[in-house]
């Protein structure tokens, strides 16, 4: 953030085989945030040799490179490999199952190209820039919510909200949530928070599906966006040897 309150971007890393489509996209990233570096990539191996030189704040990631791996192929190894980055997929697809992959495999948001303007990747960036997960509109017709919209807080301060208590969760469930709507598979959860994996799937997660009258976590994460979720950060613990 600057000190006006708005989005601070360094560097954004583009990676789209389509010169013109990376064309465009960093002409509207240049409207909503004019001094942002961006970074183009054309191929799946000068992504890797980027993100391999480079330090950025977020990926744009087309799902689809014309080539043997593909952009959800890249999406796993940033997430394996622990970068820092937050990455937003793009695709032409609004298929509901490609998009729960995307994000359970570690996307904090999916875009459908050709599906709007500036102020689609300016609230792309304010969403993820809140630890949030940017989701299509058109995910939230399947289905309705296990609970109503004004039964859990809209936005939370970096403390714990008292509404939180109140449905019954816990400091440490809503630690497991933030780590859950970051993409983290269980046992980075566990290695986090210094617990057992078998709690965080038995306790915490199982605790928070069936809170949520969801049956999977990517289920969850839609809900979490659907209700316009802020998940306190957790605090980062020093552990001293």
């Amino acid at each position: 953030m600057d000190s006006r309150g708005g989005l601070m971007l360094s560097r954004v890393l583009l990676v789209e085989d389509q010169g013109l489509v990376r064309a465009g996209m960093r002409t509207l990233l240049h409207i909503v945030q004019p001094e942002v570096q961006v970074i183009e990539a054309g191929t799946f191996e000068e992504a890797e040799a980027l993100l391999a030189q480079r330090m950025f704040d977020i990926v744009f990631l087309d799902i689809e490179l014309r080539a043997a791996q593909s952009g959800l192929d890249l999406l796993v190894q940033i997430r394996d490999a622990g970068l820092p980055c937050k990455v937003i997929m793009l695709a032409a697809s609004e298929d509901r199952e490609l998009i729960l992959r995307c994000i359970a495999s570690g996307a904090s948001g999916y875009i459908v190209k050709g599906c709007g303007d500036e102020t689609v990747f300016a609230r792309t960036l304010a969403t993820v820039f809140q630890d949030g997960v940017f989701l299509p509109d058109s995910l939230f017709g399947h289905g309705e919510s296990g609970l109503p919209a004004g039964a859990l807080p809209i936005r939370t301060a970096p403390s714990l909200h008292p509404g939180w208590a109140e449905m019954g969760i816990a400091p440490r469930m809503l630690e497991v949530l933030y780590y859950v709507c970051q993409g983290l598979p269980n046992k980075s959860i566990a290695r986090l928070m210094d617990i057992g994996e078998g709690t965080v799937r038995k306790t915490y997660v199982s605790d928070l599906l069936r809170l949520f009258k969801v049956t999977r976590r990517t289920e969850l994460m839609i809900e979490v966006s659907r209700l316009g979720l802020r998940i306190p950060r957790p605090e980062v613990k020093v552990v001293k040897h």
